[in-house]
């Protein structure tokens, strides 16, 4: 019985799942990035004197910037929930670009190995600016990508429709 999915189809659909699974678990660890970042909200201590004086003075000191009126902590605060976007829409943006794979593996590629650099530096500025968790995350993020785009980049191309390896 011929399920419309030939034996060489379903070879290039397993070949492909490797970097597919490990994309996707990066777009899962990204999400818990964004989650952890997130829940450290609203990423001040409230209960050491010296911190709580650093975040009124942060509220209470205006400057302009461009023209704008603003103060430290609108830019503390505001930086802190684009940083939890940014996340997000990488855990969203490598979910997606995992199905692609079957249509542009080079591509793919490329750009998991572009994320994979920025995940690198990502590792770095955490160790060395922020904390180990993130650090860890970002390392992680980064080697799963690295392998991704090394398997996608090596082989020839050869790519099908996704619509035959979900069949």
């Amino acid at each position: 019985m011929n399920d419309g999915v030939t034996s060489e189809t379903a070879l290039t659909c397993k070949r492909w799942g490797v970097p597919v699974a490990l994309i996707r678990l990066s777009a899962v660890l990204f999400g818990g990035l964004m989650i952890g970042h997130m829940s450290a909200y609203p990423w001040t201590s409230s209960h050491v004197a010296r911190q709580v004086n650093l975040v009124d003075q942060m509220r209470s000191i205006p400057f302009e910037f461009i023209g704008e009126p603003s103060t430290y902590w609108n830019l503390y605060f505001g930086w802190g929930l684009l940083v939890g976007v940014l996340l997000f829409t990488l855990a969203i943006t490598l979910w997606l670009l995992a199905r692609l794979i079957y249509f542009d593996a080079r591509g793919v590629g490329t750009i998991s190995g572009i994320f994979s650099a920025a995940s690198a530096v990502g590792a770095y500025l955490s160790i060395h600016y922020f904390y180990v968790p993130p650090f860890l995350f970002f390392l992680v993020i980064a080697a799963l990508l690295a392998t991704a785009a090394v398997q996608l980049l090596r082989r020839p191309e050869r790519t099908i429709g996704s619509s035959q390896c979900l069949t």
